[in-house]
């Protein structure tokens, strides 16, 4: 009979929490704008995809950034205002 090792769950350490929520964040926000975007301006075609994936890569690395910069600040912004 096979026996198969336990696999332990990944854990992500407190002081990560932000930055891994935010990196999955821009991941998916980018995903659906950028195909929205290119299926609004080019519509389907043969090279949809790989123009997507060019869209969707270039807005990933412009926007997580700008992100990880604005977050912080908008967090404790928004901290000065709640009870």
């Amino acid at each position: 009979m096979v026996q198969f090792k336990t696999i332990k769950k990944m854990k992500i350490a407190k002081k990560n929490e932000m930055k891994v929520t935010l990196i999955i964040m821009v991941l998916v926000m980018t995903f659906v704008v950028t195909f929205v975007s290119v299926s609004v301006n080019f519509g389907y075609h043969a090279g949809f995809i790989a123009k997507w994936m060019k869209s969707w890569g270039l807005a990933f690395v412009a926007a997580l950034p700008v992100v990880m910069v604005i977050m912080p600040i908008i967090k404790k912004t928004i901290a000065k205002y709640v009870e």
